[in-house]
C-alpha cells in the first residue's frame, strides 16, 4: 500500500489535542477506525488530550460512547477524520473550525476538504489503512483492543471478505491482527448472530422483495414496519445482505423511511457494477459496490431504482 505516513504521525505528535470524527450513519468501519485511532493515541501518547465525536452509532455491535466537546477545545484541536468521503457527511460539523483537518479515508477523494489528505482508494476499509499505519511506526504499540476494533472494520466493509475490493493486502493486514490473538469466532458471533426478532424480520424482508428486470431486487421498508418490529431505520438497513446471497441479484438496495417523514434512507450493494457514481446524484456514496443514499422523496426514490436497474 502505497502511503507516506509521516504526514500523520507528525500531525499526532505536533498536537495537543484531537478530535476524532465520523460519519453520519456510522457503520463498523467507521466507528472501529474511529475507536481504534483513539485508543492507540491515548495509549501511546497519554499526555495528549483526544477525543470522539459523533452522536449516531450502530446497533450491530457495542462501541464506547462518544464525549461531549465544546467547541473552543475543539478549535484548539487537530481534527481527524476518518473514514469520510466528503465533509457534509461528518457527524458534528463543528470539525471546520478545528486548527488543523486531517483526513485518512479509503473512498474516491472526490472532495479533498482536509488540511492534510491521506486518501487509500485500493484500500477495501479504513480499518485497513489505520493497520498498515499502526504497524509500520514501529515504535509505538499495538493491542488486543486495537487489534480487534481494527477486524471488526475489516471483517464488515468486505462483506466478510467477498467484496471486489478485497486484496492480498487487505488479507496480509487482517493477518496482522489475527496475530494478536483476538478471538475471530467469538467477533463473527457478534457481528452476524442475529435474535429471534431479527430473524423474523428477515423473513419479512424476503417476503417482500421486489424485482425489476431478473438481476435488480429492492426492498422499501416503511414506518410501521419498523415500529412492528422495533428497528431503527439504520439498524433495518444492516439486514440488507439478507439479499446479497441471491445468485440471481447483481444489484440490491433497502430503503427505510425516515421518522415522521415522507423521506427515505437507503443501502445500495452491487457484486460488480460501479454504484457510488449513482448514489452521488442522491445525496449519498461511499464505496464502488457499497453505499448509501438519504432524504429520499418517491420520486427520487422511483428514479434511483430505475437508475440502478439499468446498469443490472
Amino acid at each position: 500500500m502505497e502511503l507516506d505516513y509521516t504526514g500523520i504521525l507528525n500531525a499526532i505528535q505536533d498536537a495537543n489535542v484531537i478530535t476524532i470524527y465520523r460519519h453520519t450513519h456510522p457503520d463498523c468501519d467507521a466507528l472501529s477506525s474511529q475507536n481504534a485511532l483513539y485508543t492507540w493515541i491515548t495509549k501511546n501518547y497519554p499526555d495528549k488530550e483526544v477525543y470522539m465525536l459523533g452522536d449516531e452509532t450502530t446497533d450491530q455491535t457495542k462501541y464506547p460512547p462518544s464525549h461531549k466537546v465544546a467547541l473552543d477545545k475543539i478549535q484548539q484541536s487537530t481534527a481527524i477524520v476518518v473514514d469520510t468521503a466528503n465533509k457534509e457527511r461528518v457527524d458534528d460539523q463543528r470539525f471546520l473550525q478545528a486548527n488543523h483537518i486531517v483526513k485518512i479515508d479509503h473512498h474516491p477523494n472526490n472532495d479533498p476538504f482536509g488540511d492534510e489528505n491521506y486518501v487509500v482508494e485500493t484500500a477495501a476499509a479504513t480499518c485497513e489503512i489505520l493497520t498498515n499505519f499502526f504497524a509500520n511506526v514501529l515504535s509505538k504499540e499495538i493491542d488486543y483492543e486495537i487489534a480487534e476494533y481494527l477486524y471488526k472494520g475489516l471483517l464488515t466493509d468486505t462483506l466478510c471478505f467477498r467484496t471486489s475490493n478485497t486484496t492480498k493486502h487487505t488479507l496480509q493486514m487482517a493477518a496482522i491482527l489475527a496475530g494478536y490473538n483476538i478471538d475471530i469466532p467469538a467477533i463473527n458471533r457478534e457481528l452476524f448472530d442475529i435474535s429471534y426478532a431479527n430473524f423474523e424480520f428477515s423473513t419479512w424482508i424476503r417476503q417482500n422483495v421486489r424485482r425489476k428486470g431478473e438481476h435488480f431486487a429492492y426492498v422499501v421498508i416503511h414506518q410501521d414496519v419498523l415500529d412492528r418490529f422495533h428497528l431503527t431505520g439504520s439498524s433495518a438497513r444492516n439486514r440488507i445482505d439478507e439479499l446479497g446471497h441471491v445468485k440471481e441479484f447483481t444489484i440490491w438496495a433497502l430503503f427505510t423511511q425516515r421518522p415522521d417523514s415522507e423521506l427515505f434512507d437507503g443501502s445500495l450493494r452491487s457484486k460488480t457494477a460501479t454504484i457510488n457514481t449513482i448514489a452521488s446524484k442522491y445525496n449519498g456514496g461511499g464505496h464502488k459496490n457499497a453505499c448509501g443514499v438519504k432524504d429520499l422523496n418517491e420520486t427520487n426514490l422511483q428514479s434511483l431504482i430505475d437508475d440502478l436497474y439499468k446498469i443490472s
